[in-house]
């Protein structure tokens, strides 16, 4: 069947003040809850030094997780690190496949504070937490510096991707954390329950 008879359009929102131009691309909320998440985060933007094309990546890659999609390239915990992709493949087909585990350990560490949603236990048997996190940690920051590494210097069509990469690459830990305030306090992902809301919960199930 031919694609345009089974289009789906992309979710429409308004926001909450007033807003003369209509609804607005779902991409748009995602770019607004980034930007405001970055402000109440300790790494605005700019913070260290012009990043603005990382807001604008990040947003992507939060709208394509939300779409559901998995790669089939993903590999779990330091996988992509100890087993390389195969040397027969050009540098631009490694270095995407960098980048998508690179993006896999971000969105998880960040919105769920685990290293990959492929593993049940988000704590690796015989690890500590904070092992766990440390090695998820360097695994997704080292992707990106393998995939800038493969892309720079390279008249090819993915080479302006190189910069964000390499943004993304050394202030890692702080692109995580902003992510995690995108969870928190914007999207109300990872709530806590007060005290007297779970001394209820606990009567009630008694």
């Amino acid at each position: 069947m031919p694609k345009a008879l089974c289009r789906i359009d992309f979710p429409q929102y308004r926001g909450l003040f007033p807003d003369w131009s209509g609804p607005r691309p779902w991409r748009f909320f995602l770019m607004e809850q980034l930007l405001e998440a970055r402000r109440e985060s300790m790494f605005p933007t700019n913070g260290a030094g012009p990043d603005e094309d990382v807001n604008v990546y990040l947003s992507h890659l939060l709208a394509e997780f939300l779409k559901g999609h998995h790669d089939q390239r993903v590999q779990w915990g330091a996988g992509p690190v100890l087993c390389p992709p195969a040397k027969e493949l050009g540098r631009r087909s490694r270095a995407d496949w960098y980048r998508v585990n690179a993006d896999h350990r971000l969105l998880y560490l960040g919105l769920m504070d685990r290293g990959d949603g492929l593993r049940r236990r988000r704590v690796h048997f015989g690890m500590t937490p904070e092992e766990t996190r440390n090695r998820d940690l360097v695994t997704g920051q080292s992707c990106y510096g393998m995939a800038a590494n493969l892309l720079a210097g390279r008249s090819c069509a993915n080479a302006g991707l190189a910069p964000v990469l390499r943004k993304l690459e050394e202030n890692y830990e702080d692109y995580v954390h902003v992510l995690g305030v995108l969870a928190t306090r914007r999207l109300g992902l990872g709530a806590v329950l007060s005290d007297d809301d779970l001394a209820g919960l606990l009567a009630l199930a008694c």
